[in-house]
């Protein structure tokens, strides 16, 4: 049975910071000691399929969307069905408007990425969009962001303003 636990109260913190660190370029995430000062709506979920870890899951609740800011399933478990079996229990979980981040396409994997997040109804949002930086230089990411619900131009500059502000402390 897959569910989802709290890091904290998870058995397996050394297996999601090792996911965390392994599977996310350090420019697309923050460290994770950094992870500890976090607000309460910031949220990091250890999945597991009958009590054995196979993949982590990190978002923040606002009022206006859920954003699933880190989502990855074991490389040793990947195309087993694992990754669908979470991310609809999580759905499942979080009604209304739910809003993730994704590489640009530019090969198999970020190909591979968005048809994942489309199969299951998200939406491709038309709109340019850069991830800040993690740590506090310069350098943007190009991203796509994808959504639960289709955005018009307001309500993804109302988006964007949350993130930037609430993630990443870009003032």
């Amino acid at each position: 049975m897959i569910t989802l636990t709290p890091l904290e109260d998870s058995d397996h913190p050394h297996f999601a910071e090792d996911l965390f660190e392994s599977a996310f370029p350090k420019v697309e995430r923050p460290d994770f000691d950094d992870l500890k000062n976090r607000p309460s709506n910031f949220h990091f979920m250890v999945a597991t399929n009958d009590d054995e870890p196979i993949g982590i899951l990190t978002y923040w609740t606002f009022e206006e969307f859920v954003y699933v800011e880190h989502f990855a399933i074991d490389e040793e478990l990947r195309n087993n069905g694992f990754g669908k079996a979470v991310f609809l229990n999580f759905m499942t979980q979080h009604g209304g408007q739910m809003v993730i981040e994704v590489e640009l396409p530019h090969d198999d994997t970020s190909d591979h990425r968005i048809e994942f997040y489309t199969s299951m109804g998200f939406y491709q949002n038309p709109y340019e969009y850069y991830q800040p930086s993690y740590h506090g230089d310069e350098t943007q990411v190009p991203m796509m962001i994808l959504s639960k619900l289709e955005m018009d131009d307001d309500e993804f500059e109302e988006m964007r303003e949350i993130l930037y502000k609430k993630v990443y402390n870009v003032k």
